[in-house]
């Protein structure tokens, strides 16, 4: 397998036709065709279904186009990164991230890299914490920025930026009577918590994981209202005063700050998350890596001190 044969096939997949991809390409069919022939044999399996109308991916040929576009984007990060060792970083980036890790980070993030290294794309990502394990491994982003869910991580290394506390967010003017007594109250305990209907994420998820561990703990059972899906969807539900929700500060800190959202803090015991950058072990850490990940731990930093991401700083290889 070679390069030659992966843009082949990307390009054929893309125009559907291996005659379309030869012109594009200036490149005579009869070699794409070759070349095609070749990766097919190479692998054991047909990529293509090929008929009078020009070619269609097989089901084999969808899942290698996955790791196809994965490899080409390495190749072209490894070309950069040895490029760029005595220049200026440039190339894109792509850093996935939970939701509420995303709200605290993601702005002051691409200022900063877009002001120190103006050269470099960054690309943001926001995804469950387990999707994000999946697609590290496959190639599709860079870096990840998330905690722990339960995934296999033998094939990932981690580096810890921060240790958040978690609360219980409710609306301002909650319209739910049985939580209006927890307006004029800063904390509850975790039983406490648990005699109302709190929305948190699925069990894959790293807050449902995470939940599910502190209630083995605890013996406690809280009854549990799924998410939306989308955070923006939940917060409006909750600061509109319908919910409760389990969170780190880092979801609602811009809601707090403007009087929509009562964070209380959760003790006996309290709640705590580990957030790490991490990313695939496989695969070297690039000059685009290096270049970013001590900003990410700044931008964490001034978050912190910001008030805006509640817990402690924990910087350090896992």
């Amino acid at each position: 397998m070679n390069s030659k044969q992966i843009t082949y096939f990307l390009k054929a997949a893309e125009l559907q036709s291996i005659a379309a991809a030869a012109r594009e390409l200036k490149v005579a069919q009869p070699s794409i065709s070759l070349q095609l022939d070749n990766l097919e044999h190479e692998l054991g399996s047909q990529l293509f279904q090929r008929d009078y109308r020009g070619v269609q991916l097989t089901e084999s040929g969808q899942r290698f186009r996955a790791h196809a576009e994965s490899i080409l984007r390495q190749m072209e990060q490894a070309r950069q990164d040895i490029r760029q060792i005595e220049q200026e970083p440039s190339g894109r980036l792509v850093i996935g991230m939970t939701q509420p890790i995303g709200n605290v980070i993601s702005v002051p993030l691409l200022a900063q890299v877009e002001k120190r290294y103006p050269k470099i794309q960054l690309d943001l990502f926001a995804g469950l914490s387990y999707n994000l394990s999946q697609q590290l491994l496959a190639g599709e982003i860079d870096l990840a920025i998330s905690s722990p869910d339960g995934s296999d991580m033998t094939r990932l290394k981690r580096q810890k930026l921060f240790r958040e506390r978690l609360y219980l967010a409710m609306g301002s003017s909650p319209q739910v009577a049985a939580q209006q007594p927890l307006r004029s109250r800063v904390s509850l305990s975790f039983a406490e918590m648990a005699e109302h209907e709190v929305i948190v994420t699925g069990r894959q998820d790293s807050l449902g994981y995470l939940l599910h561990q502190y209630e083995t703990r605890t013996g406690v059972q809280v009854r549990q209202k799924s998410a939306f899906g989308q955070l923006m969807t939940t917060l409006r539900y909750v600061a509109e005063g319908h919910g409760l929700l389990l969170s780190p500060s880092s979801a609602f800190f811009h809601l707090e700050e403007a009087g929509q959202i009562h964070a209380l803090e959760i003790n006996d015991p309290p709640l705590w998350r580990d957030v790490y950058i991490t990313s695939a072990a496989d695969r070297p850490a690039t000059t685009l890596m290096k270049a970013v990940i001590p900003m990410i731990q700044q931008v964490a930093r001034e978050e912190h001190q910001a008030g805006h991401w509640r817990g402690e700083l924990a910087v350090s290889d896992d």
